[in-house]
């Protein structure tokens, strides 16, 4: 593990080395206590915020849920559907990414929609508008202990947790360019810094007008996070194929 990691963090060694290598097995989310729980799913809202680039994640996975949940065009997306998928837990932290943000459930008996999730107001209020889909899930109820959905607006702090939110950029970051080849190499300053230490060295990268740079990042300890680019239209950073990026960006 990369120097020191929060609750949140816990799972990021797991998940880089298990889309650089298939035969790595990532757990999916247990039953056990809250600190595995934002581990699990923190993985998760980093791999759709900073390796997927998503600004907006509701957005992002209601394009691929209407989509059939294809996982052909990005290795991310099949590791997410092989970890959270298993047993339909991804949908808990759909429906969390779905709903408006200031409304969560603490209260089931209580007859104000905006604390007991009704299908037919989350089918009106949400970003996915399938009614039948809420109605299948509400009925399902808590599977674990921990999850996304179940216990206030943002029951593990995904919000400001496990994304790219807040993190300054480490002195001890280290950008190598390869100009010929439009690619650079980046050694990050620690695991918990990557992507501050990618968003800060992309200020350094010359222009290349219409072209854009490659860069390869890797941790001390931890090795190689990936191929990165930075997209021209959304301005963020992401891997894999920009039109899967791009389904993440609002107003696209």
């Amino acid at each position: 593990m990369s120097d020191a990691l929060d609750a949140w963090q816990a799972q990021w060694p797991l998940l880089f080395r298990a889309l650089a290598d298939p035969d790595v097995a990532m757990p999916s989310p247990g039953n056990g206590g809250l600190e595995q729980a934002c581990a699990s799913w923190g993985a998760l809202h980093h791999a759709l915020r900073c390796l997927l680039g998503w600004e907006d994640v509701g957005r992002g996975l209601a394009w691929w849920y209407a989509a059939g949940r294809p996982v052909v065009d990005s290795p991310v997306l099949a590791l997410v559907e092989r970890v959270w998928g298993r047993d339909d837990l991804l949908d808990y932290y759909a429906a969390w990414a779905w709903k408006p943000e200031d409304v969560g459930w603490l209260r089931p008996q209580s007859t104000d929609p905006t604390h007991h999730p009704s299908p037919s107001w989350l089918a009106q209020h949400a970003i996915w508008r399938d009614e039948d889909w809420w109605r299948a899930f509400l009925r399902r109820g808590a599977v674990r202990r921990h999850d996304p959905f179940y216990g206030g607006s943002d029951p593990l702090h995904l919000s400001a947790h496990g994304g790219d939110e807040g993190a300054a950029p480490s002195p001890r970051a280290r950008l190598m360019l390869q100009p010929g080849e439009h690619r650079a190499v980046l050694v990050a300053g620690e695991l918990a810094t990557w992507h501050a230490d990618l968003h800060s060295a992309g200020q350094a990268l010359p222009s290349l007008g219409e072209r854009s740079w490659r860069v390869d990042v890797f941790d001390r300890l931890g090795g190689w996070l990936g191929e990165y680019r930075r997209s021209r239209v959304s301005g963020r950073w992401f891997t894999g194929r920009h039109a899967v990026h791009m389904q993440g960006i609002p107003g696209r």
